[in-house]
């Protein structure tokens, strides 16, 4: 077992030094540490795990199924990026900040498939394939086939695949070769997509017990025991000796003191903190690679409507429910010859009383209302985030309070004022690459992404929403005329085909969301050695002797939730450094 030391050794003024210094404990953190863990056991080495964010132990009752939500409004569990498009447009960008990062709070588990993997990180199909394999297996995973999803998972399996019903173009259930040990992984070949228009529905374990509770995420991959953790620790300086990183400067934010460790003769960095990871490198003179901090993109995020449950589900909806283990994904042709086989774009599934989703609505759409000037202030200053969404949340609230009176007094008058008995609803939100890739920039810490650059955006946009409005259509009713006039009014989100471009219009000029999924900035190939001809030199950092990045800014944004491959990604590196089987590949 490691031992455990603060920042000074003996009591003295000499800094702790340490084997292995992993900064962050997101993804691709517990990824790494798994497989570092794995192929040392029974060595003495000495790892120290570097978090900004505070202990999973202590906030992980905020991150069960039931108020992960609420992450949005607590502004030290999630902090919002600098975020704005070349013309100056606001696009709220965020991440969490908290031991286990996005994995505590992210659900979709799919992986994206072997040949992009082995497009951009090296090796073969079959390679990643089989480090799948390895990874699928720490986690718990039941048997979709045999295993019971949500009723209403069920129930939106059974509406996208309905041949009785003209007006959906039926999606593609889910098929037992699309898992990988019950994980699913994104199918890019011929049979799974036979033309660019295919569309296909995906379920994935869920992560949480009957009640809502996470039973198993990326923390639970590691032995803790065995690392000495750190939170509330800012990394903000690489210091260098050379080409060798020798110290790593941190901010103590509980008790504002600055601390540093050295790394030891041979040892290593790990950059595992996500969009934190190119910007220490660009803060880094000695690293004067221009590639860093390029090709940085993240998923253009866009609300759709609410709908009504239909009554006969009302019974089965509860707190597992919020977010529904099931996503649609389809092609889109956007007439882009560089992606000749179409945009992937994907649609996630809510669905809960409205209370139960309070938050979550408050913090997606809150989006739509402040002007760009205001959310660009809310980027320097993420606290303005939280007041502004806690706002909405309690306007949301006195509205839902108003709608409950007049649901009682509809019930004494035997009448159903809003179309329903219960205020269940269910709603949607579709995710997709944007076509041009951005940058950071070194000033401002700003992230300049490009959403609605190019048209191919906008196509794409236009044609996934229209093509799918029956789809949601079919899983509830419109709430009554004068609520979706309300809420058409406000977002712009469209119930009709004809309200789709404005929608879109609308919010590639004011309503700019991302998914939180930043990728890119240390792209393997451009900034990190593949590890091809020496596995030993897997994602070193070009120009340095001992760091290296394991986390998503290492790839391209994938086409799916980015959750399962940043986990991946820190898997691959993990196991190329540290196997006793290390051999050169030629």
């Amino acid at each position: 077992m490691a031992k455990r030391t603060g920042s000074q050794q003996n009591g003295s003024s000499i800094p702790a030094s340490y084997d292995l210094i992993v900064v962050g404990s997101g993804n691709g953190a517990c990824g790494f540490l798994s497989e570092c863990l794995k192929h040392n056991e029974g060595d003495d080495l000495k790892i120290l795990v570097l978090e900004q964010g505070r202990n999973y132990f202590e906030t992980s009752k905020l991150t069960h199924q039931d108020n992960w939500s609420k992450i949005y409004a607590t502004k030290d569990l999630f902090q919002l990026h600098n975020c704005k498009t070349p013309k100056g447009r606001a696009i709220i960008s965020g991440r969490a900040k908290t031991m286990g990062g996005g994995g505590s709070i992210n659900f979709s588990m799919i992986h994206e498939s072997s040949k992009w993997l082995a497009d951009q990180m090296g090796y073969n199909v079959k390679y990643w394939d089989e480090l799948k394999k390895e990874l699928n297996a720490k986690f718990k995973r039941p048997d979709l086939f045999t295993s019971t999803q949500t009723a209403f998972s069920s129930y939106i399996q059974t509406k996208a695949n309905n041949p009785e019903d003209e007006t959906v173009s039926p999606y593609a259930l889910p098929k037992r070769e699309q898992l990988i040990e019950n994980i699913p992984s994104l199918r890019d070949d011929v049979e799974s997509y036979p033309t660019k228009e295919a569309k296909q529905l995906y379920a994935f374990p869920t992560q949480f017990n009957a009640f809502g509770q996470r039973t198993n995420s990326g923390v639970s991959l590691v032995d803790w025991e065995k690392v000495t953790l750190m939170c509330r620790r800012e990394v903000t300086q690489l210091v260098m000796n050379g080409a060798t990183c020798a110290k790593v400067k941190v901010k103590n934010t509980s008790s504002n003191q600055h601390e540093e460790y050295v790394v030891r003769p041979g040892g290593r960095v790990i950059l595992a903190c996500g969009s934190q990871s190119p910007r220490l490198l660009l803060r880094t003179p000695e690293l004067t690679n221009i590639k860093i901090g390029k090709r940085v993109n993240d998923h253009i995020c866009m609300p759709l409507a609410i709908y009504l449950v239909p009554e006969e589900q009302e019974s089965d909806i509860g707190p597992k429910n919020a977010y529904e283990p099931t996503f649609a994904v389809m092609n889109v042709d956007a007439g882009n010859d560089a992606r000749t086989d179409g945009e992937v774009v994907c649609f996630d599934f809510f669905t809960g009383d409205v209370e139960r989703l309070a938050y979550l609505v408050s913090s997606l759409y809150l989006c739509y209302l402040p002007f760009n000037t205001a959310k660009r202030i809310m980027g320097r200053f993420p606290f303005l985030f939280t007041i502004l969404s806690n706002f909405v949340r309690v306007l949301l609230t006195v509205v839902l309070s108003v709608i409950r009176l007049l649901h009682g007094l509809g019930n004494i008058l035997k009448c159903k004022p809003f179309g329903a008995n219960k205020f269940i609803i269910t709603t949607s939100l579709a995710k997709f690459n944007s076509v041009k890739e951005g940058h950071y920039e070194r000033k401002n810490d700003e992230i300049i992404l490009n959403f609605f650059e190019e048209k191919e955006d906008f196509t794409v946009a236009e044609e996934a929403i229209t093509k799918n409005l029956s789809f949601l259509e079919s899983l509830g009713s419109k709430p009554n005329v004068l609520l979706r006039f309300l809420f058409t009014s406000i977002t712009k989100i469209p119930y009709e085909k004809r309200q789709v471009r404005r929608y879109v219009e609308n919010f590639s000029k004011n309503s700019l969301l991302s998914e939180q999924h930043l990728a890119g900035g240390c792209i393997f190939g451009d900034v990190l050695d593949k590890g091809i001809t020496d596995t030993k030199m897997t994602g070193k950092v070009i120009g340095s002797d001992n760091i290296h990045v394991a986390d998503l800014s290492a790839v391209p944004l994938p086409r799916v939730s980015t959750q399962m491959t940043a986990y991946l990604v820190g898997h691959h590196v993990g196991k190329h450094l540290f196997s006793k089987a290390h051999k050169k590949v030629q």
